[in-house]
């Protein structure tokens, strides 16, 4: 699997917030990973068409530091970030509309993740899903559906 395992990383997005995250704090993992992925071509695809995921490349931590407002207990502007975002992407590339962002990913090793990207069903349940129950593999578009009325 691993070495036909292929990741496309979306290249919308600009630094703080897109492609950048820390990389020696307690969060570190989100930086270390973004980085590495860029960075490997072992897993990394360039042509979508060839990916198996697609990976969101933003940093949670990054939100919090540079879209939250402080003790605003507002989360939203990062919510309207990442919708945003996943708008744009949806609207240059097909792979978001026809799984209903089953096969993305993104990572977050940051506790605040839960509260502030709950923006719709779809992610509430790839989270849910990620961090209580195990996996569950969807291979068309109206099992994926179904799945998500079973919320």
């Amino acid at each position: 699997m691993e070495k036909q395992f292929k990741v496309f990383v979306y290249e919308e997005g600009e630094p703080p917030v897109f492609h950048n995250g820390p990389c020696k704090s307690i969060y570190s993992m989100e930086g270390n990973f973004i980085h590495a992925i860029e960075l490997n071509d072992q897993f990394r695809t360039r042509d979508p068409q060839k990916a198996h995921v697609y990976f969101l490349p933003f940093s949670v931590v990054m939100l919090v530091r540079f879209v939250y407002l402080r003790d605003s207990r507002d989360f939203g502007p990062i919510r309207k970030t990442v919708t945003d975002y996943i708008n744009v992407i949806a609207g240059k590339y097909p792979y978001w509309n026809r799984s209903l962002g089953a096969d993305h990913f993104m990572l977050a090793c940051h506790d605040w993740v839960s509260a502030s990207l709950l923006i719709d069903k779809v992610l509430i349940m790839l989270l849910v899903r990620a961090t209580k129950y195990p996996p569950t593999f969807v291979d068309d578009k109206s099992s994926f559906e179904n799945l998500v009325g079973n919320l």
